[in-house]
Parts: C-alpha cells; sequence; structure tokens
C-alpha cells in the first residue's frame, strides 16, 4: 500500500529539468530516505510532494485523497515578531486548520453556499491534526526537549541556536500528519535529541520521507531508499533498508 504516488514529475527552474520524468512510490507507515548529490533537487521535490512547490508537468496522488501533508525545513531565518508557540502552531499545521476552521465557522453562520461540507472539512482537518488537545500536548512535549514552558513566549528570534534546535524538535513531536517530509531534521541536535528524533520516527504511523546526510540514523530508521540520479534526474527506489541500498 503507497502513502503516496508520483507520475512522470517534471520541475524546471531557468529552463533547467532539476526533476525529469521521476516517477515513484511512497510507501504507507514506512520511513523513506531520499539521496543524492547536493543540488540534485532533493529539497525541490520535499516542496513538491508537500504541496509547498508545484511541478511543471506530472501528477501526485495520495491516498488518501484527504491525507494531511506536512513539511518540515530547516528554516534559516527566523520569522520577526514569532512566539515559539506561534511557531509550533505554524509548523505543525495547527494554526492554519484553526484559521480554516474560524473561517468556516464564520461562513456556515451565514448560510453560504457549500458552507455545511467546508466547515465538515475544516474540523475534521483541525481534529487530525491534534488542534483539540494542542496546548496540553505543548506543555508535555517542552518538558521533553528540555524547555521550560515560559519559552512559548519568548521570540523565536531571541533564542540561542541549541534552543531553536529543540524548537524545531518540539515541532516535529507535536506533528500529527498522516504524510511528513522532514529535511535535514539531525542537524544540531545533542545526542539526547537524536534519540527522540529517532524514536519519532520510528514510532510514526503514517509515512515518512526525509532528507538526511546522517548515514547513523538512517541506518537505524530508513526501511526505504529513493536515490535521485545525478545524469537523468529520474529515481530509482530500493526496498529493504540502508544496509541493502548500499550493498
Amino acid at each position: 500500500m503507497n502513502a503516496l504516488s508520483v507520475s512522470d514529475l517534471h520541475v524546471k527552474i531557468n529552463e533547467s529539468h532539476i526533476l525529469h520524468g521521476v516517477t515513484f512510490d511512497v510507501p504507507a507507515h514506512k520511513v523513506t530516505a531520499l539521496l543524492g548529490r547536493n543540488g540534485v533537487g532533493k529539497s525541490t521535490l520535499l516542496g513538491v510532494l508537500s504541496g509547498r512547490l508545484q511541478p511543471d508537468e506530472g501528477a501526485i496522488i495520495y491516498a488518501p485523497a484527504t491525507a494531511t501533508i506536512g513539511e518540515l525545513r530547516q528554516e534559516t531565518e527566523r520569522v520577526t515578531g514569532e512566539t515559539v508557540e506561534a511557531y509550533l502552531a505554524r509548523r505543525t499545521g495547527v494554526a492554519g486548520a484553526q484559521t480554516e476552521l474560524d473561517a468556516a465557522t464564520e461562513a456556515l453562520s451565514k448560510g453560504e453556499p457549500g458552507s455545511d461540507d467546508r466547515y465538515s472539512d475544516a474540523l475534521e482537518r483541525w481534529l487530525d491534526l491534534g488542534a483539540a488537545d494542542f496546548e496540553s500536548r505543548v506543555q508535555t512535549v517542552m518538558a521533553e526537549v528540555g524547555l521550560p514552558d515560559a519559552t512559548l513566549g519568548s521570540l523565536m528570534t531571541t533564542l540561542s541556536g541549541g534552543q531553536a534546535a529543540r524548537v524545531g524538535l518540539a515541532a516535529l513531536l507535536l506533528s500529527r500528519f498522516d504524510i511528513l517530509m522532514l529535511d535535514e531534521p539531525t542537524n544540531d541536535l545533542d545526542f539526547v535529541g537524536l534519540e527522540q528524533l529517532e524514536k519519532f520516527a520510528l514510532d510514526f504511523k503514517g509515512a515518512l520521507v526525509v532528507v538526511s546526510h546522517d548515514r547513523a540514523f538512517l541506518d537505524r530508521v530508513v526501511t526505504h531508499v529513493a536515490e535521485v540520479d545525478d545524469y537523468t534526474h529520474a529515481i530509482k527506489v530500493f526496498a529493504g533498508g540502508w544496509t541493502s541500498y548500499l550493498h
């Protein structure tokens, strides 16, 4: 069973093919490592799979079609004025789900056409992303990553590099997506953080697609490897984990 299927995907930047005729499947309930040399298009592909970027050609089919898709990128710049709590809500999709639920509720109260279905869809997404108990889970996860509750009101721009890394880990641990894309999730994590990340990956119930240069991490969590070819820009998938891929 596949969580998503990619068919004949093409992505061009300045008329140069970054991804060319990409066709592959991401299995459900598995961890797939996306590999390839730097600049080959791995991060671009994660963005396309998550829906953040649009391909020039091709199709992506999700199973089910209503699956929640998340992408946790390495953010090199912090949003000015954004608190830690707001950051966590944004990164987990809870903030967007709350905004849509509020808008759908208002549309329903006004009796706008199609508002029944819109509200139903918005409520389902809000629940699926764990918004109902988000605040209580935040407190638990903050303690797990070693940050006091008072940090929630701090601005992201005031955090040290280590604190920001732990907040990023907290966002990951809080996420409830069906399909999740991770771009270099091990960066800046200490040993405790790496252990928490590995446990998250191994326990994750959905489909996980990971870009990482940490071979020890990949060896412990990966079940499949999708390699982007340097020359054809197509993808070949290897089942059986990291060691099998190396062989």
